[in-house]
């Protein structure tokens, strides 16, 4: 999907782990990723990087992606946003057919996530080896960006 075609409507979707657990499991059906493996892994990077969703920190206004013009959300474009924290390039770039188009909406930014994990990482198709590419997404290690 082309930059220029993300949106920065925030949907409000549910925060909670619980919330969480339920996206990611529809985000493996979508991306066809073993929900074993994927939706304990995408809920760990929910926790990690906007506290499930919690609506204070769907974007990250501190950390190195955070600059470029002012968009729509009145954020600055680089700005990662939603559930597991996409800057709006690689949502576009790593997009799901189907999903919404913004990334607050945490299905779309959960199936984004997969897509990129999948080629950055090289995580396989059913993600079972996910948690051991991207520490990140692995409950048992400390946090690391990804």
């Amino acid at each position: 999907m082309p930059l220029a075609q993300v949106t920065f409507r925030d949907p409000g979707d549910e925060a909670g782990e619980a919330a969480m657990r339920r996206y990611a499991r529809k985000a493996c059906e979508l991306t066809r990723m073993d929900p074993q493996f994927g939706v304990p892994a995408l809920t760990t990077i929910a926790k990690r990087e906007s506290i499930y969703n919690h609506p204070k920190f769907r974007v990250n206004r501190t950390d190195v992606n955070a600059h470029g013009r002012i968009a729509p959300d009145g954020h600055p474009l680089n700005c990662s946003r939603g559930a597991t924290q996409c800057i709006p390039s690689t949502f576009a770039t790593h997009h799901q057919a189907g999903t919404a188009t913004t990334p607050y909406d945490v299905v779309a930014c959960m199936c984004a996530t997969v897509n990129y994990v999948r080629r950055r990482y090289d995580v396989n198709q059913s993600g079972s080896n996910f948690a051991a590419r991207v520490q990140q997404a692995d409950p048992r290690r400390p946090p690391h960006w990804y």
